[in-house]
């Protein structure tokens, strides 16, 4: 019998023993930081973004919302804007799943995985995003937070917000475009080719470049897209000073060029070498 007991003793102390390793720990779904983390939820949900911003340390930069880092402030400010552009902010429709994780290393992460939900202002759009976020805690405050979704559904709703309000930045380049004599659709395309792979290499603003040829081969409509006017007078500089100019101009002879959107003056000055008609947007929106 006494046997039998220390067996059982073993197998309860093994089985509550923490793995080795760093990144090994314990879970803790009642932890401060969980309480904490759901805290902070909840006042997003409400709005008050003075109590969030009073959670989050000010000696430290590691914050981030998929791939871009923020600071604190610009963290805040993102907070605020879904709530500018959305009603009947929710996190917890469909349940949190939330728990925190203390690691060998000493470090402390809560971690929530939920479906944030909202009704567009200018879209009208009922919205559904799973979100991921994990946030480090020390003393605390939250010292890293990394969150996880698809922007494509909030991106929308900024666009019809700028498109409504008129405040687009984005630019578009629209022109039409004959193909010179001597030059069939294969010239056209090998060039293209080449051209576009130049700009998405060189163009980081560049965020549409579509070129499109008539049946006969003789015609070239081409459609680009720029965040800023900035980009767009960089993607002229960037053509201007590459080899690329000359091939342009021996393949085609331009017919019109529209500049459409709200361009800066920087832009108007390098749109009289082309010629180009100026025209500001007037409603819908620019994806």
């Amino acid at each position: 019998m006494k046997k039998l007991l220390l067996l059982a003793l073993g197998v309860f102390i093994s089985c509550n023993q923490i793995p080795p390793g760093d990144l090994s720990g314990t879970l803790d779904e009642n932890s401060l930081e969980t309480q904490l983390t759901r805290e902070l939820m909840e006042k997003y949900v409400e709005g008050k973004f003075d109590e969030i911003a009073d959670m989050i340390s000010d000696d430290s930069d590691e914050f981030f919302f998929n791939d871009g880092k923020v600071s604190k402030e610009e963290w805040v400010a993102a907070v605020q804007g879904h709530h500018q552009l959305f009603d009947n902010i929710n996190n917890d429709t469909e349940g949190i799943n939330l728990t925190s994780a203390k690691y060998n290393n000493g470090s402390v992460w809560s971690m929530a995985w939920f479906q944030w939900t909202g009704k567009g202002k200018y879209t009208g759009d009922n919205v559904k995003i799973p979100v991921h976020h994990g946030f480090r805690f020390e003393d605390g405050k939250i010292v890293a937070a990394y969150h996880f979704f698809d922007p494509s559904m909030l991106d929308r709703e900024v666009k019809a917000a700028e498109a409504v309000n008129k405040m687009s930045q984005r630019v578009l380049g629209l022109a039409e475009l004959n193909v010179n004599k001597g030059f069939a659709s294969t010239d056209v395309e090998e060039f293209l080719v080449r051209f576009s792979k130049f700009v998405r290499e060189t163009e980081p603003g560049t965020y549409d470049f579509g070129y499109f040829i008539s049946s006969d081969g003789r015609k070239v409509n081409l459609v680009e897209k720029y965040h800023t006017s900035a980009d767009f007078v960089h993607h002229l500089n960037n053509f201007e000073q590459s080899d690329y100019a000359k091939e342009f101009m021996t393949l085609f002879t331009l017919s019109k060029v529209i500049i459409a959107g709200d361009a800066s003056d920087d832009l108007k000055a390098k749109a009289k070498a082309y010629g180009a008609e100026l025209r500001p947007q007037i409603g819908g929106w620019i994806n």
